[in-house]
């Protein structure tokens, strides 16, 4: 469907279609419950209102990708690898620190 997603404004829009559609479909679905004085119809009324908001909302539709994030270009120094010397961290700090005491000794 859509490339790449779903953009943020997209993603309200969604929410907000989700937020009304389900709500007013349950409250006519109620009132035509009421009226056949069957709670079964209330509920298929309901559950056809949440399948019909979720075929909306959940889909990556275009219309839900119009204003898409621009990605920021590559930066091409960030490629570089740079090489660490680690001849000098194979001892541990503290037995660094104790050698030094070692060498002072005592007076």
């Amino acid at each position: 469907m859509g490339k790449g997603g779903m953009d943020y404004k997209g993603q309200k829009l969604s929410e907000q279609i989700y937020l009304v559609l389900i709500p007013a479909v349950g409250s006519v679905a109620w009132v035509f419950g009421y009226l056949a004085q069957d709670f079964k119809q209330t509920f298929y009324g309901w559950l056809a209102g949440l399948v019909l908001a979720m075929l909306i909302c959940v889909p990556d539709w275009p219309i839900f990708n119009r204003n898409p994030t621009p990605w920021l270009e590559e930066i091409p120094s960030a490629r570089k690898q740079t090489v660490v010397d680690d001849e000098d961290e194979d001892e541990a700090p503290a037995s660094k620190a104790k050698a030094k005491k070692k060498k002072g000794g005592k007076r």
